[in-house]
């Protein structure tokens, strides 16, 4: 466990603490009471600052939320009310009674206009906080609401219910999006994983329920290892979730795949009311029946996740673009070889680099690589494919150049540099070894070569120079 002394102090209260919720903006925490009481506080390692104290509801408190920008904080209560109070001041902006005709248990800030309330018969409610009206009523669930969560992407409310069934409301609709099949057990919490395409409920008796998105049917994936009920789930990462059970202890989990990773606090066997997760990535806080509000660092699981991703995109573009290009180096065509042979003999002279350079080599009595092409072609068909290869396979010898580029005009031995024996090429060296292999089986066509060869050596290879 974490040392106490390097992580906000414990907030205490004399009552039961029902839920918790934590600022999206500020290290501001609220807790609710079983009184009805809602207390503020500001949470720092330096210590905790209480910034207000309020009796808010008549009966219980059961849940609370913050807005976004985090100015506002909505209670719901057994009382059958709900209201918003400014964060700063503690002043009550707004307030329904008789919200629903039974207890409200659940409220969700959904956006500027919209708040999302459920109460212990099922009843969903959306309220316009213009006009303090609702506006879309959903009664799809016959037992309590347990937990609710905005996918923000899809304008879409997911509620969780205590009689097995998860539901799906578009918030400008009347009517539901969708309602699953019942999962014969109580689904208490919920969680949007994998960037919203899977959604996550925890189950009375201990196992995770895993639907795909817009599948809400039945489950996809059931991961069991819970020994109690999972009362609550918090997102880490899109693959990783703090998970708050009825043996009092708050499990790290990992998903696709699934694993148990490892515990992040312990409550003493009381069960895990809430626990939810700092703006700053920083800290859970998390409640329990002893009264208490507990933080817990979890700030390790954000650096480590960081670390990985960067070493794996490094390694994987590298290795591709590096493995690729040499692929396509050995593949390519005999032709495409005499070609970038003839451009490497001018850059050796001095002429241009580039393969549009204005220079024609004449190789063989060729005037480009083009017409060597098409004399190897020739000779494919005829069946001297060994011949066509034997004149593709040419060593050259260079004359000299001077820093201009192709050849001096004094023609004096003296002024003639040493003549250069250009190296083979790796292509080169397979075409001469495949000639040898033909002449060795076919000798009358390496005679008829022998002479032809003889022909050429009266005229000079660079005829131009």
């Amino acid at each position: 466990m974490d040392d106490a002394a390097v992580r906000p102090k414990s907030l205490k209260f004399k009552e039961p603490v029902i839920d918790v919720a934590l600022c999206p903006t500020s290290n501001i925490v609220a807790s609710s009471l079983i009184t009805g009481h809602v207390f503020v506080h500001r949470y720092s390692v330096d210590g905790n600052e209480r910034l207000f104290r309020q009796k808010v509801h008549k009966k219980s408190c059961r849940s609370v939320c913050f807005s976004d920008d985090g100015a506002l904080l909505y209670t719901a209560s057994k009382d059958r009310s709900w209201q918003a109070i400014d964060v700063e001041t503690g002043v009550q902006k707004m307030c329904v009674d008789g919200a629903h005709e039974k207890s409200v248990n659940l409220i969700r800030y959904v956006n500027e206009q919209i708040v999302a309330t459920g109460d212990d018969t099922g009843a969903v409610k959306l309220w316009d906080t213009r006009k303090n009206k609702p506006a879309f009523a959903y009664n799809e669930h016959v037992d309590y609401i347990s937990d609710m969560v905005f996918n923000a992407d899809k304008r879409h409310l997911l509620a969780s219910s205590g009689d097995g069934c998860l539901s799906v409301y578009d918030v400008r609709k009347a009517k539901p999006y969708q309602v699953s099949a019942n999962q014969d057990d109580e689904l208490l919490s919920i969680a949007l994983m994998r960037g919203g395409t899977k959604v996550v409920v925890g189950e009375t008796d201990g196992v995770l329920g895993i639907f795909s998105y817009d599948q809400f049917a039945d489950v996809s994936d059931r991961f069991p290892g819970h020994p109690q009920s999972i009362d609550t789930i918090c997102k880490l990462t899109e693959d990783m979730c703090v998970t708050g059970s009825s043996d009092g202890l708050l499990r790290i989990v990992q998903l696709f795949p699934h694993k148990l990773v490892g515990v992040a606090g312990d409550h003493d066997s009381l069960p895990v009311e809430k626990v939810v997760l700092s703006h700053d990535q920083q800290w859970l806080a998390s409640c329990s029946h002893d009264h208490t509000v507990h933080f817990w660092d979890i700030g390790y699981i954000f650096d480590d996740s960081g670390d990985g991703d960067g070493d794996g995109d490094g390694d994987g573009d590298g290795d591709g673009d590096g493995d690729g290009g040499s692929d396509e180096d050995e593949d390519e065509d005999e032709d495409e070889d005499v070609q970038a042979t003839a451009i490497r003999i001018s850059k050796e002279v001095g002429t241009e680099s580039s393969a549009d350079s204005d220079v024609e080599v004449d190789i063989d009595g060729c005037s480009d690589a083009g017409e060597l092409r098409d004399r190897g072609a020739d000779a494919t068909e005829e069946g001297t494919g060994a011949e066509a290869e034997a004149e593709a396979d040419v060593s050259v010898d260079v004359d000299g150049a001077d820093s201009d580029g192709w050849g001096d005009s004094d023609d004096s031995e003296e002024n003639k540099p040493a003549k250069k024996k250009r190296k083979m090429t790796k292509a080169e060296k397979r075409k001469a070894k495949r000639l040898a292999t033909a002449e060795l089986a076919n000798p009358a066509a390496a005679a008829k070569k022998s002479k032809k060869e003889k022909a050429k050596s009266a005229t000079p290879f660079f005829a131009d120079l």
